[in-house]
């Protein structure tokens, strides 16, 4: 059964969950909570399953159904203003009795579907402004909707989505350069009118490293102690002393990549940031080896959105981009996170299956 899939991809997917569960089995001993480390395996055989079963269902079916996942995920996502409580300044979770789920993370993948049936319409070699104005709208709608709850963080990650569908669509390069310049202009507008203090703050100190060096810039300040005190071979797993001693703040989350650097080294981010690497390769081989647009698109777009995460994440934790709240795909602790990010690589898993199939 196995054959039919990509054993590279699957390779990467497994050698970055033994890599999250060896940080989060470090983060549980810092926390002091056996039981942190247990759940993120728990999320991450049922994110491995649900990957395989997703694989064996035709991608096809799934583009067919996509306006119905687009709505729904968009009324939920309403609906996190009324039902969602309070949680960390944001109202992006749906509490189910002990568990939590996060909404967007699903809504993401709802979206690379509506993109893709929506692209694999369009047969010209040349996107049309009605055809990128539809793709925006398609993509905005559900990341403003993150960015009131407000997750401003999570919003940013619907940005890929858009740009690998422009791209893969062929837009011509007068547009882009229009977007370079809206882009500019929407964020000075976003500086004075959008952005909160806290935000402000963070982008400041991350341009001034010394502006804030026990307020807004303390985690980039202690994540770099921690990527540093790595070396060559790492502390040894465990004994980090930035973790173990706390002083790294959320840790098993957006900074488990300083986490994973202190105790592994040079050497274990090498092996960490290379199975990324391996896994962006295959996804990027999906998409030029589907047998449709679709295919192409959805592959594109999900192999954009994970690099773009991967990339930020690694970039904050190593001062080179302020602190986002953006999460390491698998190796950050989050049941929702591991699960959408199982769901989207089973849908591309489905899409290298069928590549050659005759209906």
């Amino acid at each position: 059964m196995t054959k039919r899939l990509d054993l590279m991809l699957l390779a990467a997917t497994l050698a970055l969950g033994v890599c999250g569960y060896l940080a989060q089995s470090s983060t549980a001993q810092a926390l002091a909570s056996p039981a942190h480390a247990t759940r993120h395996l728990v999320w991450l055989v049922v994110g491995g399953a649900a990957m395989i079963a997703v694989a064996f269902v035709d991608y096809r079916v799934l583009a067919r159904f996509s306006p119905l996942f687009y709505l729904a995920s968009l009324a939920v996502l309403s609906a996190l203003f009324v039902i969602a409580p309070l949680r960390a300044g944001t109202k992006s979770w749906i509490a189910l009795g002990s568990y939590t789920i996060q909404p967007s993370e699903f809504a993401r993948i709802a979206t690379i579907l509506a993109v893709a049936a929506f692209a694999a319409e369009h047969r010209a070699d040349r996107l049309t402004g009605r055809v990128i104005l539809r793709l925006a709208g398609i993509v905005a709608t559900p990341a403003l909707l993150v960015a009131l709850q407000p997750d401003l963080g999570m919003a940013l990650t619907f940005v890929p989505i858009l740009l690998a569908a422009l791209w893969l669509g062929g837009m011509p390069w007068r547009v882009w350069a229009a977007i370079v310049l809206g882009t500019v202009l929407v964020a000075g507008i976003a500086w004075s009118s959008y952005l909160k203090p806290y935000q402000q703050e963070r982008i400041l100190t991350f341009l001034d490293p010394d502006r804030a060096p026990y307020g807004s810039g303390y985690q980039q300040r202690q994540s770099k102690v921690a990527v540093g005190s790595g070396e060559v071979t790492g502390r040894g797993l465990g004994s980090g002393t930035q973790s173990q001693l706390r002083f790294l703040p959320a840790q098993h989350t957006d900074f488990i990549f300083a986490v994973w650097a202190e105790e592994t080294g040079f050497i274990g981010s090498i092996i960490l940031l290379g199975a990324y690497g391996l896994l962006l390769t295959r996804v990027l081989l999906v998409a030029v080896t589907a047998r449709d647009r679709i295919g192409a698109m959805f592959a594109g777009c999900a192999g954009g959105v994970l690099a773009a995460q991967i990339a930020v994440n690694v970039a904050m934790v190593t001062g080179l981009a302020p602190t986002t709240g953006i999460t390491l795909p698998i190796v950050s602790h989050g049941g929702s996170s591991i699960l959408a990010v199982s769901l989207m690589l089973g849908i591309v898993h489905s899409i290298w299956r069928l590549r050659f199939a005759n209906a």
